[in-house]
């Protein structure tokens, strides 16, 4: 029997007995003195409240790390370290994005710039987050469609509330019509200020998008003969707007001199570089980013760890530029 299918009453003796033990810290007994009934007939609602979902327990803390599986996969790819979750019956998104907030909480230290990429992961990852310490955070691409939950203005704001901080934003578009538009936004003052500051950056934090097979809110948006010109060429991955093919070369520099974003070269030059992505349909993707050099650790989930240790070992040279 459901929580719907109680009657009123029975609910509503379920949800007291409840309500004083598990939010007023009653113990058993007490609550049997205060209702006139035994302590075990208190046990038996609470099995009872719990059985038909009038009490349901959720726990809200970082997901199950695994160790060894996170070690195997920081050599094979040549990262500094990666985070491997297992998650434990939530979105594999919900569990990536949680997870790199513990590692940013961790991690990061007062004083500090902070570079943010775009994208679902990274949205849930900037909820998550309780606490920064003092730092600056500037945002290392522009933005991409309208839902103001994703924007990468949206999760600079965010962030810079919550570690007090101030906030670096570019109000502009991530990809324009042609080289000499994005030229001349560069140049309006506050979006000049925002990319002076790229290279200061000490920790970014970026997502990774799988173009084949498809997994990118960027190779979404753009315009069909668009995206399927950067597939022609060869476009595994993108990352904070550089494109890499399987071998982690760089492709599409016309692509990258319309946007607005973190060039590869000052990407390679951040000391720390974090990439969040989650599900097995971004192995290639992944190992693609690690083979350009583009990211010195990352924060995945299990299903993908699996597959990317099935692919061969990762040998980097494009790190420092």
């Amino acid at each position: 029997m459901s929580d719907d299918d109680l009657p009123t009453t029975t609910r509503e003796r379920l949800a007291d007995v409840a309500r004083r033990y598990f939010l007023e810290d009653r113990t058993k007994l007490d609550i049997a003195r205060e209702l006139g009934i035994s302590r075990f007939k208190v046990a038996r609602l609470l099995d009872q409240a719990r059985a038909t979902g009038v009490v349901t327990i959720a726990i809200h803390g970082p997901e199950p790390v695994d160790a060894d599986l996170s070690r195997r996969l920081a050599e094979h790819l040549a990262l500094d370290e990666t985070v491997v979750v297992r998650p434990s019956g939530r979105p594999v998104r919900d569990a990536v994005g949680a997870a790199g907030a513990q590692w940013l909480q961790r991690e990061l230290t007062p004083g500090e710039v902070l570079g943010l990429g775009w994208g679902r992961t990274l949205a849930t990852m900037v909820e998550a987050i309780d606490r920064l310490p003092d730092v600056a955070v500037v945002q290392l691409t522009g933005a991409v469609g309208s839902d103001l939950t994703d924007s990468p203005v949206e999760l600079v704001r965010k962030a810079a509330v919550t570690s007090g901080g101030q906030a670096h934003p570019i109000f502009a578009p991530l990809l324009v019509s042609d080289a000499e538009t994005a030229a001349a936004l560069r140049r309006q003052p506050d979006i000049a200020a925002a990319l002076a500051l790229y290279d200061a950056v000490t920790t970014a934090v970026v997502s990774i998008g799988s173009w084949d097979p498809p997994s990118s809110q960027l190779r979404e948006w753009m315009a069909p003969d668009e995206r399927d010109d950067l597939l022609r060429r060869g476009v595994r991955a993108e990352v904070a707007a550089t494109f890499v093919d399987d071998e982690g070369t760089l492709i599409g520099k016309d692509y990258v001199d319309r946007c607005l974003a973190i060039t590869a070269e000052q990407l390679r030059l951040v000391p720390r570089v974090v990439a969040l992505a989650g599900g097995s349909e971004k192995a290639l993707a992944v190992r693609a980013a690690a083979r350009g050099g583009l990211v010195t650790a990352l924060v995945t989930d299990t299903a993908l760890a699996g597959e990317v240790l099935e692919l061969p070992p990762v040998v980097v040279s494009g790190r420092g530029g």
